[in-house]
């Protein structure tokens, strides 16, 4: 096919009126216009020379690691993860992402294959393109403080109780945003009923370990690791969880797995550390207590006064992320293992020094305790039949890129109630976060109601099909103008979404509609080599000038998949390779005309005809500029630098967008 070319990237070289939209002379421009508004040249001479027109900062890891693992990098406020880039690394390495400009931060998890993911929080420093030198040490659980401070009590506690603890005492990392997950999900002071995020009255069913060919076998493995927690007191709780038969607490056992608040130290190791400022070789006990030993901040308010006092990392640990914040890259906390045999029911508690009341002892027995297996103090249990006044005493949170279990530490009727006293994170075995199968009295609960309809993940536990299921990748919305002969702007002549999938080096493609008159032709590749992805009305199965999915009351499609299996080598990015996705489409003198992301209209060159936003962009109606559906757009354009505006793409003005993903 002969191409008229003058348009195409590689050769540019044309003059062009203002007020022209494509390389072709438009005819529309001599027609009075009814809405002056939507034919306005936009951003003509005022564009930043600096902007792309995609919403991304392009990112470049430079790797640092021992042995041989696979690098994620992900979104971290979101229930599923979105995942940015993966890479199977090792050694010294380089990761290219494009990492969407909205979200702020990022995390990175390095898995080698142990128990242990390593996690890691980037955050976008404002610039367009950033480098960062990120370290792994590649070691398991086993990774031991290098700054670990004398422990005031540590001779005489052993805090441990049997073999619940991982061997050798070990840690299991967790990302920075771990203590803010856990203080969105379960907000200091608040009554845990009142967010609804978390289940306030749960036991869990022991499924058994999922084995290597999908099915589950032998008992339930969860490991609990400590990470967060705000208290007054210093009397003595003990973490443990119990077991009971299906139908039947005549069986009740309680194990006991560590004292969680008395002592700072458990065999001399802080129950949890964190790191500063990417520097991923020193770690720091979550405490103020040895402030000038591990350069910690010279914090005078009455808490932290208070806390150092006390010497107890459980109140310490919010203070440390209101001290730092964004400084923090990494957390971890010292981790147990415990492991409930298939088809027994469980839960946790805290046991407080207080004792067994006359209402909390009468309650077990109605549950059908025996009088032989009651506790002689307090529990509180995570099953809020069993406690108090029936009273909830913990949270279950399956919340962002973590699962939390978080529990009060009140020995009588008293407390806010807010459940994160002690707070500890959940995990499975392969070091994901912890799904469970919640019994029916859980999710029949008139406390969880509220929680389980607007979270339905809680009646939803993960099988083994689910748990090797597709990652939620992260994709572009690539919204083309095709020459448009009225100067709208309205970004929806074709809109593609592209899933680039790092791992196995493809990108899929999607039509999600077209708003254009003529024929429009999309192509994959360059000018020499390309690959035809269909003309997008024949896709939709309409005619030529039928528009599709950008009317309110117009015809509405599902989106066609393209193409799943276009190549996306190694080192590819939707910043530097998105001109590899082109239209084509013929002027009213029978000219092709091609159109992609490098070619710009106006005076100034200045003009996009191609916008590249992240994950599911609504894009305009039809004949709606793109400022009225999205007025921040503008100033972004004007400004590619000024932070404020680089979430535009996601404050539209919901009666000039067509929601396609609603």
């Amino acid at each position: 096919m002969k191409l008229k070319q003058i348009c195409f990237a590689q050769t540019l070289s044309v003059i062009l009126l203002a007020g022209m939209s494509s390389c072709s002379k438009d005819p529309g421009l001599d027609i009075p216009d009814p809405n002056p508004s939507t034919t306005t040249l936009w951003i003509d001479g005022e564009a930043d020379p600096n902007q792309t027109w995609m919403t991304s900062v392009s990112m470049q890891l430079d790797l640092s690691v021992k042995g041989e693992g696979m690098l994620t990098a992900q979104t971290i406020g979101d229930n599923v993860p979105v995942v940015l880039g993966k890479k199977q690394v090792h050694d010294n390495d380089v990761m290219l992402i494009d990492v969407p400009q909205g979200i702020g931060s990022f995390g990175l998890v390095f898995d080698n294959g142990s128990v242990s993911k390593q996690y890691q929080c980037i955050r976008l420093s404002g610039d367009l393109h950033q480098l960062e030198k990120v370290s792994f040490d590649g070691t398991s659980t086993q990774a031991f403080s290098r700054q670990m401070a004398p422990a005031a009590r540590a001779a005489t506690n052993t805090g441990l109780y049997g073999n619940s603890i991982l061997s050798d005492e070990g840690y299991l990392n967790f990302g920075s945003w771990a203590w803010s997950d856990i203080a969105i999900a379960l907000v200091e002071s608040q009554n845990a009923s009142i967010k609804q995020t978390a289940l306030i009255d749960y036991e869990i069913m022991a499924r058994g370990s999922i084995a290597a060919g999908g099915e589950y076998t032998g008992g339930e493995e969860v490991y609990i690791s400590f990470v967060y927690g705000y208290t007054g007191t210093t009397a003595s709780r003990v973490l443990g969880y119990y077991t009971h038969s299906e139908n039947s607490y005549s069986d009740i056992e309680y194990h006991d797995i560590s004292e969680a608040i008395y002592y700072d130290y458990l065999n001399g190791k802080a129950k949890v550390q964190y790191q500063l400022d990417r520097n991923t070789g020193t770690w720091y006990d979550a405490n103020f207590d040895y402030k000038d030993g591990n350069g910690l901040p010279n914090i005078t308010s009455s808490q932290a006064i208070d806390a150092r006092r006390h010497n107890d990392d459980a109140y310490n640990t919010l203070l440390v992320s209101q001290a730092y914040g964004d400084r923090i890259t990494a957390v971890r906390g010292l981790t147990f293992k415990i492991t409930v045999p298939t088809g027994q029911k469980f839960g946790f508690y805290l046991k407080t020094n207080g004792a067994l009341s006359e209402d909390q002892r009468n309650r077990l027995i109605r549950l059908g305790v025996p009088e032989n297996r009651l506790p002689t103090n307090q529990y509180n249990f995570s099953y809020a039949p069993m406690n108090n006044g029936g009273k909830h005493r913990s949270a279950f949170a399956i919340y962002d890129n973590f699962t939390f279990m978080g529990l009060d530490d009140s020995a009588d009727n008293s407390g806010d109630l807010d459940c994160n006293d002690v707070t500890f994170v959940l995990s499975k075995p392969n070091g994901e976060k912890y799904r469970p199968q919640f019994t029916d009295e859980t999710l029949s609960s008139d406390k969880n109601q509220g929680t389980i309809e607007k979270n339905p993940i809680y009646t939803t536990p993960e099988t083994p099909e689910s748990e090797t299921g597709t990652e939620n990748l992260q994709s572009w919305i690539l919204a083309f103008e095709n020459a448009g002969t009225d100067v709208d702007f309205d970004f929806n002549d074709v809109v593609l979404q592209v899933v680039p999938n790092t791992a196995d080096h493809t990108v899929a493609v999607y039509l999600l509609a077209t708003g254009a008159e003529r024929n429009t032709n999309i192509y994959y590749g360059t000018i020499d080599s390309h690959v035809s992805l269909g003309e997008a009305h024949e896709l939709f199965d309409v005619s030529a000038g039928q528009m599709v999915n950008t009317k309110l009351n117009g015809l509405h499609r599902k989106k066609v998949l393209l193409s799943n299996q276009l190549s996306w080598p190694e080192g590819y990015t939707m910043d530097a390779n998105r001109d590899l996705f082109y239209i084509q489409v013929t002027d009213e003198n029978g000219e092709l005309i091609t159109i992609n992301s490098s070619i710009k209209i106006g005076e100034k060159r200045d003009i996009p005809q191609v916008l590249c936003v992240a994950g599911e962009w609504k894009w305009p109606l039809e004949h709606q500029n793109v400022e009225n559906a999205y007025p921040r757009i503008g100033d972004w354009g004007k400004d590619v630098y000024d932070q404020d505006n680089w979430e535009w793409y996601k404050y539209s003005i919901s009666k000039y967008v067509f929601d396609y993903w609603k």
